[in-house]
């Protein structure tokens, strides 16, 4: 049974009934009609607030690093880039901001719930065209809303489909393994039917610089997508000792600096003269020396290798022979 026994000293109630009767205690304050709740649902597993988004950008610029390589593979020439932050928005927004025509590629990523989207810019796939054929093609430089790829066009997008496949697998592999499948492919983004328009999904936009030229990759994943893995993007506890940070930290460090460019210079001879002889020289001329076993290769005036230098196909290469670097 409850007790009745008065929380208030008589003193207490007697002091609370005088400041009610002289007014310096408010007694009609009434309810807050005015006010209105905020309607929140804290079961539902697509509020923003228990996941950290954040957490897929450090895979996003791993996803950077790998594409960024494999497209310079591919297209014969230096790919640089950029990754901007992820974003959440919905469907309907950004659907609505693609124009036709667009090569856009509905894939699934399992174990991740729902399927994915891969948009790649039309003008990424005519500078490969180019690189391939050398010459021109009018694939996403059209205004028109019909425009239909070429069947060359189709596999070039197959092309860069296996390389962004390649690169989505071994930057998730930390954080969870993937398995990407190609589900279907059209340009008219009106077509793609995979979610509701007032569904949230996370937006992953990539600038890669291509031919002095911007081009964007954007890959669109289901906010549901990532419930079967929450756990791995939970807001981070308080509780986090330095050692993981710190980890962390090394870890994106370390993805950031192996994206910096290096020079490589190759040296097939230094030859040893005297000033005299070497205002002499004229146009026409010709220098002897002794051709050494091996030129030698410097990384930003380091020296690194020993190669022998040839060619590969229509360029001129450097095969390494040696390694001038201590291993640790």
């Amino acid at each position: 049974m409850a007790d009745k026994e008065n929380v208030l000293s008589p003193e207490e109630l007697d002091a609370l009934a005088a400041g009610v009767k002289d007014g310096s205690i408010e007694s009609n304050t009434g309810l807050n009609t005015q006010l209105k709740a905020v309607k929140h649902d804290l079961v539902n597993e697509e509020s923003a607030g228990g996941m950290n988004t954040s957490a897929i950008n450090p895979i996003n610029e791993r996803f950077l690093i790998l594409l960024k390589q494999r497209l310079s593979g591919v297209i014969r020439t230096p790919v640089k880039g950029a990754a901007e932050e992820v974003s959440i928005q919905t469907y309907g927004e950004f659907i609505g901001g693609l124009k036709a025509p667009q090569a856009i590629n509905v894939i699934r990523a399992r174990p991740l719930h729902g399927e994915a989207l891969v948009i790649i810019d039309p003008n990424l796939i005519a500078e490969c065209f180019n690189s391939f054929f050398g010459s021109s093609t009018a694939s996403g430089v059209s205004d028109s809303g019909d425009k239909e790829f070429t069947r060359t066009e189709l596999s070039i997008n197959k092309i860069l489909m296996a390389e962004i496949y390649n690169s989505l697998q071994e930057a998730w592999a930390p954080t969870q393994p993937l398995t990407c499948k190609g589900v279907d492919f059209t340009s008219d983004p009106k077509k793609v039917k995979t979610m509701k328009f007032d569904e949230l999904v996370l937006v992953s936009r990539f600038h890669l610089l291509v031919a002095e030229a911007e081009r964007t990759v954007e890959i669109l994943y289901p906010y549901y997508a990532l419930k079967s893995i929450r756990n791995s993007f939970l807001r981070p506890t308080s509780h986090i000792g330095k050692d993981d940070l710190a980890a962390r930290w090394s870890a994106n460090l370390k993805s950031a600096v192996m994206d910096a460019e290096l020079e490589l210079t190759v040296s097939l001879a230094q030859i040893r003269t005297t000033l005299k002889e070497f205002e002499s020289l004229r146009q026409d001329d010709i220098v002897y020396f002794a051709k050494p076993a091996f030129a030698t290769v410097d990384v930003e005036n380091t020296r690194a290798f020993e190669g022998n230098i040839g060619t590969q196909g229509s360029n001129m290469a450097v095969q390494l022979a040696n390694s001038l670097v201590s291993s640790k």
